[in-house]
C-alpha cells in the first residue's frame, strides 16, 4: 500500500530508478534540500551508482529492480523512474504494483496501450503517478503563462514553436545514453519529434488545454549511415478550444548555441488578440535578448533576469513535486491522465505523417 498522503513531519523518502545522463539533472535538486532524503539508488551499471552513492551515501544500492523491492526500496515513500521511454510501463507498473508513488520521466510512453496500462496500476494501488515535465516550470515559461493569464495581450489566437537542433555547444553524453533512443527512432519514435516534441505538446496543452486534431509533416536528415535524424519536421494542430498552433523542427548542425546542457534550443510565441508573448530560450542560450518578450498596445517590454536555465526547471519541478506529496500543492502538475494527452496527440501526429492527412486525436 502506498504511503498514506499528505507527508508531514519528516523528509519524503524517495528512490531512484535508473541513473542515466538525465539524472545529472534530475537528482542535484534533492541533494540541495532537507525536506527530501534519497534513500535508494538503482541502476544495471555498478559505476552509474557509484557515482551518486558518493553524493547520497545512506542510499541503499541496487542494480536489479527486483532487489530494490524486496528491499522495500529502502523504504521509500516515492519511486522516480529516470530509466529509458520503452522501459517505463514495465517498471512503472512494477513499481506501482509494489506500493509505491511514481514519478516518471517524459514522455510518458511509447503508446496509448503502455499508458494505459500505467494509468490502471495506479488506479489499482492508489498511487500517485505524477510525468515529470520540466519545462512546465520553465521560469520563463511560467512568466509567459502569468501573461497571457492576466489577460493582456486579450484572448488566445494562435500559438507557434520553434526547435533548432543543432551539433555544437553542449554538454558531453555518453554514446550509450543515444543508443536506446537511435533504436527507438529506427521504428518511428525519433529524437526530435518524438522525444523532443513532447515538451512543446506538454506546453502548448497547458496553455490551451487539449489537442483535437493534428497534422504532422516529419522529415528524415542521416547524420552518418544508418543514423538518421527526424528533422525537418512540421507539426499544425488545432485545439478543442478552435486555437490553432505550429511547431517548427529545424536540424542545424553547424550552428554553435552557448549551453550548459543540451545543444538544442526553442522559441514559443503566443499570440493574443491585443499582442503577443514569446520565450526566446529554454534548453540553451541561443539568442541573447530578454528570455521573455511582450508586446501590448504598441509598447515592448522585456525580462531581461528571470531565471532560465534547464537546472532551474529542474529546481521548481522538484519544489512542486516534494509540496505535493507533503498536501501543500494538491494541484499536481502533470499527472498520468494529463500526460495521456499530450502522447495521444503526439502519436496522432506521428500517425498523419505516415498516412499524409489531418488526424483526429483519440481522446482517452
Amino acid at each position: 500500500m502506498p504511503t498514506p498522503l499528505p507527508i508531514v513531519d519528516r523528509p519524503v523518502r524517495l528512490a531512484v530508478v535508473g541513473l542515466g545522463t538525465i539524472s545529472e539533472l534530475a537528482l542535484p535538486p534533492y541533494a540541495a534540500r532537507d525536506d527530501v532524503e534519497v534513500v535508494a539508488l538503482c541502476d544495471r551499471d555498478p559505476e552509474r551508482i557509484a557515482r551518486w552513492h558518493e553524493v547520497f551515501p545512506k542510499a541503499l544500492t541496487a542494480t536489479d529492480l527486483e532487489d530494490l523491492l524486496a528491499d522495500g526500496a529502502g523504504g521509500a515513500d516515492v519511486v522516480d523512474v529516470l530509466v529509458p521511454t520503452p522501459l517505463h510501463a514495465e517498471v512503472v507498473c512494477r513499481v506501482l504494483d509494489a506500493g509505491f508513488h511514481v514519478q516518471v520521466q517524459k514522455p510518458l510512453a511509447r503508446d496509448l496501450e503502455s499508458a494505459d496500462r500505467m494509468l490502471a496500476a495506479a488506479e489499482r494501488s492508489g498511487a500517485v503517478l505524477r510525468v515529470l515535465e520540466d519545462y512546465l516550470f520553465h521560469p520563463p515559461l511560467v512568466k509567459l503563462k502569468e501573461v497571457f493569464d492576466s489577460g493582456e495581450i486579450g484572448e488566445a489566437a494562435g500559438i507557434h514553436m520553434k526547435i533548432v537542433a543543432t551539433g555544437r555547444g553542449g554538454w558531453e553524453v555518453p554514446m550509450s545514453s543515444y543508443v536506446w533512443q537511435f533504436e527507438q527512432a529506427a521504428d518511428g519514435r525519433g529524437m526530435m519529434v518524438f522525444d523532443h516534441g513532447w515538451h512543446q505538446l506538454a506546453v502548448a496543452t497547458w496553455l490551451l488545454g487539449p489537442v483535437e486534431r493534428i497534422f504532422g509533416w516529419v522529415g528524415r536528415t542521416e547524420i552518418v549511415p544508418g543514423i538518421v535524424m527526424d528533422a525537418p519536421s512540421t507539426l499544425v494542430w488545432e485545439h478543442a478550444n478552435g486555437v490553432r498552433g505550429v511547431m517548427d523542427i529545424t536540424f542545424a548542425p553547424d550552428t554553435f548555441f552557448k549551453s550548459e546542457h543540451y545543444t538544442g534550443d526553442e522559441r514559443v510565441e503566443l499570440t493574443g488578440t491585443k499582442g503577443f508573448v514569446r520565450c526566446n530560450r529554454i534548453s540553451a542560450q541561443g539568442i541573447q535578448e530578454p528570455s521573455v518578450v511582450v508586446y501590448s498596445e504598441g509598447e515592448t517590454r522585456g525580462y531581461h533576469a528571470l531565471p532560465d536555465r534547464l537546472t532551474d526547471s529542474f529546481e521548481a519541478s522538484t519544489a512542486h513535486g516534494l509540496a505535493h506529496f507533503r498536501g501543500e500543492a494538491p494541484d499536481l502538475v502533470m499527472g498520468g491522465a494529463a500526460a495521456r494527452e499530450v502522447l495521444a496527440a503526439l502519436i496522432a501526429a506521428l500517425d498523419s505523417s505516415d498516412v499524409g492527412a489531418v488526424a483526429d486525436v483519440p481522446r482517452g
